[in-house]
Order: C-alpha cells, then sequence, then structure tokens
C-alpha cells in the first residue's frame, strides 16, 4: 500500500464523478469506474480511435470488429456522450461596405 491507499482501487482521487455525481474514486478525468467505462465504450461507438482506452493495441483492421462487439453487447445507442445536435449552418454572406465618397 502507498499512503493507505488500496493497489486494486479504480481511480487516483477520491471526489463526485462528473458521470453519475456518486461521490467515490474517480480517475485523472473526474469519472467513476463504471462512467469510464461507459465513456469508453462510446468511444468505441463513435470510432473516435485514439482516444478510447479499450482500442489501444487493437490493429485498425480490427477495429471494425470491435465496434461490432460493443454494439452487440451493449447497444448501438452512447451510454454517457451526449449527441451533439449541430444544424448545419449555411455560410452566411458577406455584406460588402458602401465606401463613403469624399
Amino acid at each position: 500500500m502507498i499512503f493507505g491507499l488500496d493497489d486494486n482501487a479504480f481511480g487516483f482521487y477520491e471526489g463526485e464523478c462528473q458521470g453519475c455525481d456518486i461521490y467515490t474514486r474517480v480517475n485523472d478525468v473526474g469519472l467513476c469506474e463504471e462512467c469510464a467505462a461507459k465513456l469508453d465504450r462510446d468511444l468505441v461507438r463513435q470510432r473516435d480511435w485514439d482516444y478510447s482506452t479499450m482500442a489501444y493495441g487493437v490493429p485498425p483492421e480490427k477495429r471494425e470488429e470491435l465496434c461490432r462487439k460493443v454494439i452487440q453487447q451493449y447497444g448501438a445507442d452512447l451510454e454517457l456522450i451526449a449527441w451533439d445536435e449541430v444544424e448545419e449552418s449555411k455560410p452566411t454572406p458577406r455584406r460588402r461596405g458602401k465606401r463613403k465618397q469624399p
């Protein structure tokens, strides 16, 4: 044991989870063990391979198989990340200013 912490305990800090608002051990991102797993599955569903710890070390040709397994086991809906409902906005036309006549 180092500094009174259990070596097998999740996380480094005690605090409020940013995902479920429960006071428990949290990781460096501020998520409890359950919410960290949800976030990782969401990242795999969104194919955000660079940020997923589950996809780390998985060869690129096997990543889609990992995604299919996560969807098969946990469903296709996101668990922690909210969908970003961004409307595609049309570019606003630039207004041309009139030059002042001297």
